[in-house]
Protein backbone atom coordinates (compact mmCIF):
# COMPACT_ATOMS: atom_id res chain seq x y z
CA UNK A 1 0.00 0.00 0.00
CA UNK A 2 1.02 3.36 -0.94
CA UNK A 3 2.23 5.78 1.85
CA UNK A 4 -0.70 8.56 1.94
CA UNK A 5 1.75 11.31 0.76
CA UNK A 6 2.28 9.31 -2.12
CA UNK A 7 -0.92 9.05 -3.50
CA UNK A 8 -2.65 11.04 -6.60
CA UNK A 9 -6.32 12.70 -5.15
CA UNK A 10 -8.20 10.26 -6.94
CA UNK A 11 -6.33 7.05 -5.09
CA UNK A 12 -6.83 9.38 -1.66
CA UNK A 13 -10.20 9.29 -2.75
CA UNK A 14 -10.91 5.76 -2.80
CA UNK A 15 -8.90 5.20 0.05
CA UNK A 16 -11.44 7.40 2.01
CA UNK A 17 -14.43 5.52 0.48
CA UNK A 18 -13.27 2.70 1.68
CA UNK A 19 -12.31 3.32 5.28
CA UNK A 20 -15.87 5.42 5.59
CA UNK A 21 -17.48 2.14 4.35
CA UNK A 22 -15.94 -0.31 7.19
CA UNK A 23 -15.08 2.01 9.67
CA UNK A 24 -18.00 4.69 9.48
CA UNK A 25 -19.79 6.02 12.12
CA UNK A 26 -23.32 4.15 11.05
CA UNK A 27 -21.12 1.00 11.70
CA UNK A 28 -22.50 -0.90 14.96
CA UNK A 29 -19.75 -1.92 17.45
CA UNK A 30 -19.96 -6.07 16.97
CA UNK A 31 -19.85 -4.91 12.81
CA UNK A 32 -16.29 -3.26 13.15
CA UNK A 33 -13.39 -5.36 11.31
CA UNK A 34 -11.41 -5.45 14.81
CA UNK A 35 -8.47 -7.81 14.95
CA UNK A 36 -9.29 -10.01 17.54
CA UNK A 37 -6.40 -10.49 20.58
CA UNK A 38 -4.20 -12.96 20.06
CA UNK A 39 -3.68 -16.02 21.93
CA UNK A 40 -6.20 -18.56 24.04
CA UNK A 41 -9.77 -17.28 23.97
CA UNK A 42 -11.08 -15.75 27.20
CA UNK A 43 -12.07 -18.41 30.34
CA UNK A 44 -15.81 -19.23 29.15
CA UNK A 45 -15.74 -17.90 25.54
CA UNK A 46 -16.40 -21.11 23.47
CA UNK A 47 -14.44 -21.81 20.24
CA UNK A 48 -15.15 -23.97 17.34
CA UNK A 49 -12.48 -26.80 17.11
CA UNK A 50 -10.76 -26.29 13.82
CA UNK A 51 -8.29 -29.06 12.27
CA UNK A 52 -5.36 -28.09 9.65
CA UNK A 53 -6.26 -29.83 5.92
CA UNK A 54 -4.35 -28.69 2.57
CA UNK A 55 -5.44 -27.44 -0.42
CA UNK A 56 -3.28 -27.41 -3.65
CA UNK A 57 -3.44 -24.98 -6.11
CA UNK A 58 -1.27 -22.86 -8.27
CA UNK A 59 0.86 -19.75 -7.08
CA UNK A 60 -1.23 -17.06 -8.95
CA UNK A 61 -4.26 -18.55 -7.36
CA UNK A 62 -2.82 -18.41 -3.71
CA UNK A 63 -1.70 -15.03 -4.19
CA UNK A 64 -5.48 -13.95 -5.79
CA UNK A 65 -6.60 -15.19 -2.93
CA UNK A 66 -4.31 -13.61 -0.27
CA UNK A 67 -4.78 -10.24 -2.17
CA UNK A 68 -8.62 -10.70 -1.75
CA UNK A 69 -8.28 -11.26 1.96
CA UNK A 70 -6.38 -8.54 2.59
CA UNK A 71 -8.59 -6.03 0.95
CA UNK A 72 -11.52 -7.36 2.72
CA UNK A 73 -8.96 -7.19 6.48
CA UNK A 74 -9.72 -10.74 7.14
CA UNK A 75 -7.61 -13.85 6.35
CA UNK A 76 -7.59 -16.53 3.51
CA UNK A 77 -8.85 -19.31 5.45
CA UNK A 78 -11.83 -16.96 7.01
CA UNK A 79 -12.37 -16.31 3.23
CA UNK A 80 -12.16 -19.88 2.42
CA UNK A 81 -14.66 -20.37 4.91
CA UNK A 82 -17.07 -18.37 4.31
CA UNK A 83 -17.37 -19.28 0.54
CA UNK A 84 -17.78 -22.38 1.47
CA UNK A 85 -20.50 -21.85 3.91
CA UNK A 86 -22.47 -18.27 3.48
CA UNK A 87 -24.20 -19.10 7.06
CA UNK A 88 -20.80 -18.43 8.62
CA UNK A 89 -19.97 -15.41 7.19
CA UNK A 90 -17.65 -13.24 9.34
CA UNK A 91 -18.47 -10.07 9.81
CA UNK A 92 -15.71 -8.16 8.08
CA UNK A 93 -16.88 -9.46 4.89
CA UNK A 94 -20.21 -7.79 6.35
CA UNK A 95 -18.77 -4.93 7.76
CA UNK A 96 -17.28 -4.51 4.17
CA UNK A 97 -20.48 -4.59 2.21
CA UNK A 98 -19.80 -7.06 0.28
CA UNK A 99 -23.31 -9.36 1.09
CA UNK A 100 -26.61 -8.74 -0.57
Amino acid sequence: MKRITDMTVAEYRRLAKRMERRFGPDKKWSELPLARKRGRPLKGDKREVLTVHSVKMSAAEWKALQAEARTLGTTVNALIRSVLRPDSLSRVVHAAGLTG
